[in-house]
């Protein structure tokens, strides 16, 4: 009986060492794993623009969808709790998270347990559809649909999200 309750204790004290462990590993597996669907979204959008002419909005326009997993949980991986596509902070207008501000893009993202990260990456115009579209939350597979426009006289990759 004495080895079975020093059995338990000895089981429960190495789970209480290792849990931490584990958890910090699944944040950092979860933040590695958006910062390659960023690099993913970043390059799609790039091919996007060097390989087609961008026109208006509502006339066709070159467009592309991406389907992208993010974590949603579960062993080792914590899932998305927010993860946005916009202008850079001082690119803004007014406010407007749509505006077109300089030529780069910031994508931020934060995963439960995890601290907010922020990406800018220059030469590439990406902007939401609405700030709705590309606020992920919980994880999952996301189809972001890319259209290259032209809007006021500036190329930009507009962003949406397509249900199902």
């Amino acid at each position: 009986m004495l080895r079975v309750v020093f059995t338990v204790a000895l089981a429960v004290a190495v789970l209480a060492m290792v849990a931490p462990a584990v958890e910090h590993a699944g944040v950092q597996r979860s933040d590695t794993a958006v910062g390659a669907t960023v690099e993913r979204l970043d390059g799609a959008a790039r091919e996007l623009a060097a390989s087609n002419p961008a026109l208006p909005p509502g006339s066709d326009p070159a467009r592309r969808t991406l389907a992208v997993e993010f974590p949603d949980g579960g062993f080792a991986s914590a899932p998305v709790r927010n993860f946005t596509v916009g202008p850079p902070s001082d690119g803004r207008a007014n406010g407007d998270p749509t505006a077109l501000g300089s030529d780069a893009t910031r994508f931020t993202w934060r995963v439960a347990g995890g601290t907010r990260h922020t990406r800018t990456v220059d030469g590439i115009r990406i902007r939401p559809e609405s700030v709705a579209t590309t606020r992920v939350a919980g994880g999952g597979t996301v189809h972001l649909v890319l259209e290259l426009v032209s809007v006021d006289g500036e190329r930009v990759v507009r962003v949406s999200r397509r249900n199902g």
